[in-house]
């Protein structure tokens, strides 16, 4: 069937839904394991950016020079 996608089988011994049921499944928790690894990832480097003096105050910095310009742009804007 052309339909389906090459890795479903529709002469399998497991009926089509289950097929999908079963690599859905599966697609899912590799997904949601990789997720799972990001966000404790970056839950341990927020950790040490907020431990930090000085990352603290360059982000400060930052935002507040993206603030300024911000501020600026639309101050010389025409319309």
């Amino acid at each position: 069937m052309a339909f389906l996608p090459q890795f479903v089988d529709a002469s399998a011994s497991f009926p089509v839904w289950l097929q999908f049921l079963i690599l859905g499944a599966i697609v899912n928790l590799i997904f949601s394991s990789a997720d799972l690894v990001c966000v404790l990832l970056a839950g341990a480097i927020l950790g040490r950016l907020k431990s930090s003096g000085t990352v603290q105050r360059m982000m400060q910095r930052a935002g507040g020079t993206i603030l300024i310009g911000l501020g600026t742009h639309l101050a010389l804007q025409r319309n």
